[in-house]
């Protein structure tokens, strides 16, 4: 698969990856994904979209607590 932001060649990879859905994030854990070596875009296929937003969908997660560092973007 070619990155849809830069063109370069995606690689497959197994692990973790941030999603949101409605502006809630969620942390997928061992999903198979694509990411581009070059900028670093990451996606999935329809067939795990589909999975994963029907999980979502039917609540089928556990809710745990972590700690996020928290970076301040403000500027002047």
């Amino acid at each position: 698969m070619e990155c849809a932001v830069c063109h370069s060649k995606m690689v497959l990879k197994k692990g973790e990856i941030d999603l949101r859905v409605e502006g809630r994030l969620y942390l997928v854990q061992n999903v198979l994904y694509e990411e581009c070596p070059r900028c670093g875009e990451k996606v999935f296929s329809p067939e795990v979209s589909q999975m994963l937003y029907e999980k979502v969908k039917n609540k089928e997660y556990t809710e745990q607590t972590i700690n996020v560092a928290v970076l301040d973007g403000t500027y002047g």
